[in-house]
């Protein structure tokens, strides 16, 4: 009896990930967020 392949292809991993990642990114801009950190809370709040 010959052995089922039940290995995920590679090709829906990258998929699922650029789905899972532009998903994401969408929620980010669609709150009003950004995905710069600096942009959130500057590195240095009172710079002259």
């Amino acid at each position: 009896m010959a052995e089922k392949d039940s290995r995920v292809p590679f090709w829906w991993l990258v998929v699922f990930l650029l789905l899972a990642l532009g998903a994401g990114v969408a929620t980010v801009f669609l709150v009003g967020g950004s995905l710069v950190a600096g942009t959130v809370a500057p590195l240095v709040p009172f710079a002259l």
